[in-house]
């Protein structure tokens, strides 16, 4: 059922249908650049496992995350993107411990 705008300001089903699927593509895309993102974290692990470096490296988190950040157009979301990304991060040192345990029982 498609609704106009009206003076009232009711809100359109169309539009929020738009909306939904356009972030379902957007979804999709970050998806695939996750995917891409965990096979470079296999490459760090990778790295780091060959010169005995542990899987947290704090600077390099923070330098990530403020880069992020300012990447980022608008103020208002910044700290968001910040959370968004903290959990990325976390997420591939769990993954380079599974890696690294993985590699270990072999």
């Amino acid at each position: 059922m498609e609704t106009k705008d009206n003076a009232s300001g009711a809100w359109r089903p169309n539009e929020l249908a738009a909306a939904r699927q356009q972030i379902n593509q957007i979804d999709d895309q970050i998806v695939k650049l996750l995917a891409q993102r965990f096979d470079a974290v296999t490459k760090v692990n990778e790295a780091k496992q060959s010169a005995d470096l542990p899987v947290m490296d704090q600077g390099r988190e923070d330098q990530v995350l403020d880069r992020v950040t300012n990447k980022d157009p608008n103020p208002e979301t910044h700290v968001y993107m910040r959370q968004i990304f903290e959990t990325i991060m976390k997420n591939s040192r769990d993954y380079q411990t599974h890696l690294t345990n993985t590699d270990s029982n072999h």
